[in-house]
């Protein structure tokens, strides 16, 4: 039964979630008709000197830049759109620009939605992605002199793999339809077959801190890379308040993690957090095609849920005998075993990867003396697609899982309970070698620098 005050906080809650809805009503009602009245009516071109129509509605193939401030015609933010775009294999992008009488002059391209990269055929192992809503026109708000603001339209890819020139068509100050990608290789260091990279380019190189735009791309939620070009030509990767002025910069917003593929709302999140910054910033962001990049999320996550396999191995004691932490330690030392703080046994590579663990089976961890704890099993596990060389290092967890047991006087058993056999032993070898040519042909090879993103 509730009581009075569960009551009055329960009414006081839906009053406040109602006046939260009401209020976003309003406000998203006032927005559209600002956007409407921007948008819709005759205005005079500063760069033209001619009276133009804007155009509401966004023409299929055609990507919208916003200008804002008187600084709109100015060289350098001229020299910014035209430099944003230009992908970094190189070469050099050539963009020619018309200026047409009127926007029905500007005539879009048709337009072909690039292909990602294959990933296989795989079977479908969750809901297809739900449709999204469509977009609305863009709604202005304050920003500094000289800040762009970019929504991606679907290009067209040649054959060769990279983005034709490009023609822009400039009518008016407040809209340019143009024509932009992210090329599917970049210069910072991103990865585009597993990264959602945009680019950021700025109309001139400054000082600026990122500890604020970097610590709001962290809460979204998956994994992203940034990295900023110096004066120098050297990319660097981005942080919080660096000693070097950046001209651009590439930012990647992870696809595919073990927590699943990204989200729509994450990489709207995601540019429009790039969109404000380069607004205080006075920069131009170019974020690619959002359809696009989820079909693709959705595609590398089915193939690592396919591949995202943990191995294990049990040496367990009988119900008179358990095992102590002291017997273990020694054997574990004795193997190249190191105990590390979270109080797990290791055993590393040359450059510190961990190769597998053996871990009590119990609730508590390993003490970090080695002493004072007594166990009735101890588990050996193998993170496949972490692993290198995975079948050599299975045989290794195999040989130490038999001589643990010997020595402890236990028995190693698989997950089910049963005894460890060559049979079952060559079955899962067989397994790992189907596993790792499997990640081979999609260019992941296991305990490359793509699978530790992808499965940490």
């Amino acid at each position: 039964m509730m009581t009075t005050l569960q009551i009055v906080l329960a009414i006081v809650g839906i009053g406040m979630i109602g006046a939260i809805v009401i209020y976003n009503l309003v406000q998203e009602r006032r927005f559209r008709k600002e956007a409407d009245r921007l948008f819709s009516h005759k205005r005079d071109d500063i760069m033209l000197g001619e009276a133009v129509r804007t155009d509401s509605s966004r023409r299929q193939g055609e990507t919208r830049i916003q200008l804002t401030g008187q600084e709109a015609a100015s060289p350098e933010a001229r020299q910014a759109v035209e430099e944003a775009d230009a992908p970094l294999r190189g070469g050099h992008l050539d963009v020619d620009f018309t200026f047409p009488d009127s926007l029905d002059a500007a005539k879009p391209r048709d337009e072909e939605r690039p292909l990602p990269p294959p990933l296989g055929d795989l079977p479908s192992r969750r809901a297809p992605p739900s449709p999204q809503a469509p977009r609305q026109a863009p709604v202005p708000a304050p920003v500094a002199p000289a800040a762009f603001e970019v929504e991606q339209a679907p290009a067209k890819v040649e054959e060769l793999g990279y983005l034709p020139p490009l023609t822009r068509s400039f009518s008016e100050t407040a809209l340019a339809a143009a024509e932009l990608a992210v090329p599917p290789q970049v210069a910072g260091g991103l990865d585009v077959q597993t990264e959602f990279i945009t680019r950021l380019k700025f109309a001139s190189p400054a000082f600026t801190s990122y500890a604020g735009l970097l610590n709001s791309l962290r809460r979204i939620g998956k994994p992203v890379r940034s990295f900023g070009l110096r004066a120098d030509g050297v990319w660097e990767a981005l942080t919080g308040n660096p000693r070097n002025a950046y001209s651009q910069m590439e930012l990647g917003l992870q696809l595919a993690d073990r927590g699943g593929a990204v989200a729509q709302d994450q990489i709207d999140t995601f540019c429009r957090t790039l969109y404000t910054f380069a607004a205080d910033a006075g920069g131009a962001v170019i974020c690619p095609d959002k359809e696009e990049a989820l079909a693709r999320a959705s595609e590398l996550d089915m193939f690592c849920m396919n591949v995202d396999v943990l191995m294990g191995l049990n040496v367990v004691a009988t119900d008179t005998h358990p095992f102590t932490s002291e017997a273990i330690h020694t054997a574990a030392a004795g193997a190249g075993l190191t105990l590390e703080r979270d109080g797990v046994y290791h055993a590393r590579d040359v450059n510190g990867q961990s190769l597998f663990t053996l871990i009590n089976q119990e609730e508590n961890p390993f003490p970090q003396d080695g002493r004072g704890l007594t166990t009735q099993g101890v588990t050996l596990l193998f993170d496949v697609p972490r692993v290198a060389d995975g079948v050599n290092v299975f045989d290794r967890m195999t040989e130490f899982g038999y001589s643990l047991a010997d020595r402890l006087s236990g028995r190693l058993v698989d997950d089910n309970g049963r005894a460890v056999s060559n049979d079952s032993l060559n079955r899962d070898r067989e397994r790992l070698v189907e596993f790792y040519t499997r990640m081979q042909r999609q260019n992941i090879p296991a305990g490359g620098e793509r699978a530790l993103r992808l499965f940490a």
